[in-house]
């Protein structure tokens, strides 16, 4: 399996891509010369030109949004689905401008919050799995938290095999090691190793299919697809649980992360853990719905073993 996860690293300078590694050359001369929040603005622009190329994606925002706030104002829910397009946007562009000019700048203009909260999790030497979920800010508060303690990250690789070669590079740079979700032997020898302990981050909120979930409350949709193994994982290897929080300021124009506690989790009933797991990635998303990646269909797999239509 780890081998099948590596094929989408290889071979990122045959000539067939230097084309796009023109193109990535072109935005890093760009990116010298501009700070991220001009790069931030011109995502958050270039979200309407991509709306009208791709009308598909906006059409995925609105109806998640439809589905998880169904007594919100039609106009209000409208109103939040541009916005949330527009950090989109702004989170493409920010990204690129982390992988390719670097993460000084995003440093910088950050706050850690509840620190105290993983140290008190670290002090008895346990692992700790830090649950996280997909907002717009993923990538630049991600390195935030890459450098507030070295961290394992449980990623999955893009289709784009340049891509891939540079977000491979950059989270050398920021985390101690980056396991692909679906390498089963490197994701046990991480939750088992004891003998230097392990922070290991993960986001659960995305939609797995039928076969690996559970079905329970997630904001308006009361069966949504929820990954049953996050708590056993927890069970299973002894690990202390925390929720760590993503968000972007705008007063501030800073990226903000914050480690939450998680109190009494798991229990012996997985649904009853699934179900608080969605419970706090909704209180967290509540608090700024505009900065959830709603892009993504999140409601696809309904509990009859049908698939919602995003069309």
């Amino acid at each position: 399996m780890a081998d099948q996860s590596n094929k989408h690293l290889s071979r990122p300078f045959r000539i067939r891509m230097w084309g796009w590694w023109l193109l990535v050359s072109v935005v890093w001369v760009v990116f010298c010369f501009v700070k991220v929040q001009t790069v931030r603005r011109w995502g958050k622009r270039l979200a309407h030109v991509f709306k009208r190329i791709h009308p598909k994606r906006f059409n995925v925002i609105r109806l998640n949004l439809k589905l998880a706030f169904p007594d919100m104002d039609p106009a209000e829910r409208e109103r939040l689905a541009v916005r949330n397009l527009e950090e989109t946007g702004a989170y493409f562009l920010e990204t690129a401008y982390v992988h390719l000019h670097g993460a000084e700048e995003i440093l910088k203009n950050s706050i850690v919050r509840g620190r105290e909260v993983l140290d008190i999790a670290l002090a008895d030497g346990k692992n700790v799995l830090l649950f996280g979920a997909h907002y717009t800010c993923l990538d630049c508060c991600g390195t935030v938290m890459g450098h507030d303690v070295p961290v394992d990250v449980i990623v999955r690789h893009q289709n784009a095999v340049v891509a891939n070669y540079l977000i491979a590079r950059y989270r050398k740079q920021h985390f101690r090691s980056a396991i692909h979700r679906d390498d089963r032997n490197a994701l046990i020898k991480a939750f088992q190793d004891n003998s230097s302990q392990r922070v290991i981050w993960l986001a659960p909120d995305q939609d797995f299919g039928h076969r690996r979930s559970l079905f329970v409350p997630f904001l308006g949709v009361e069966q949504t697809a929820t990954l049953a193994s996050v708590s056993r994982i927890v069970q299973r290897y002894d690990m202390n649980p925390l929720f760590i929080e993503f968000s972007y300021d705008d007063e501030s124009n800073k990226w903000v992360i914050e480690y939450q506690p998680i109190p009494d989790f798991p229990t012996d009933d997985q649904h009853a853990n699934a179900t608080r797991l969605n419970r706090i990635i909704g209180e967290s998303v509540c608090r700024k719905p505009h900065q959830y990646y709603w892009v993504h269909r999140r409601f696809k797999s309904l509990a009859d073993g049908s698939i919602r239509s995003y069309q």
